[in-house]
């Protein structure tokens, strides 16, 4: 429930952040956290520039909060976890996918909690691009079938539409959940275990 705007009060970063969680991290409007609130929305603005300098604290405190996978692990199981991580965040924040694809930015906090996941493929025989490469690219597969799961779980009794006309999306596992994700992170593990041999022959 909003609150009723009254006089100006302090306010804390964490409970801006809060309240835009509450609002829906991919629709909240300044306003409407400003509602929530108790506060006329120009009030905001003390704390944060504007509406994507909140997007990256809010993006900065869901990465720092989040259960990453030990930076130990053998990398094939390590890229896995980190997905794992990711799906898990897309679910308890819902919206969060498609806000971080379309953030401009990138907070703090997620290059900082990544960092030793880089540096960890790096020992395991990736060179620095591919080894970010390679998380960039689990960020980037998790966001996209996140969005994506929702948008089959929406069609899949519409029958009549053209992704069932598809051969290869007759495959149960291109509509249960995240089936297809796991097709796709299996057929690029694969290749990169092609790179990463050739690589440990080459030394």
């Amino acid at each position: 429930m909003s609150a009723k705007p009254g006089r100006p009060r302090t306010l804390t970063d964490d409970q801006i952040i809060d309240a835009v969680l509450a609002e829906g991290l991919d629709t909240f409007s300044m306003p409407s956290v400003a509602a929530r609130l108790g506060v006329v929305h120009s009030g905001l603005y003390r704390y944060f520039t504007d509406r994507e300098h909140l997007v990256v604290q809010v993006m900065d405190r869901i990465a720092r909060s989040a259960s990453w996978p030990a930076a130990d692990l053998p990398w094939r199981e390590h890229l896995e976890q980190l997905g794992e991580t990711l799906w898990a965040t897309c679910a308890r924040y819902p919206g969060y996918d498609i806000t971080a694809l379309r953030s401009t930015n990138v907070s703090p906090g997620f290059v900082e909690m990544l960092t030793p996941h880089v540096e960890s493929l790096q020992r395991q025989g990736l060179d620095v691009v591919d080894a970010t490469a390679a998380v960039e690219f689990i960020r980037t597969l998790v966001l996209t079938q996140s969005i994506e799961a929702r948008r089959l779980e929406a069609i899949a009794d519409r029958a009549d539409l053209p992704d069932h006309a598809i051969p290869g999306f007759a495959d149960p596992e291109k509509w249960a959940g995240r089936g297809w994700y796991r097709r796709h992170l299996n057929t690029w593990l694969d290749g990169l275990a092609q790179r990463v041999a050739v690589r440990e022959n080459s030394v």
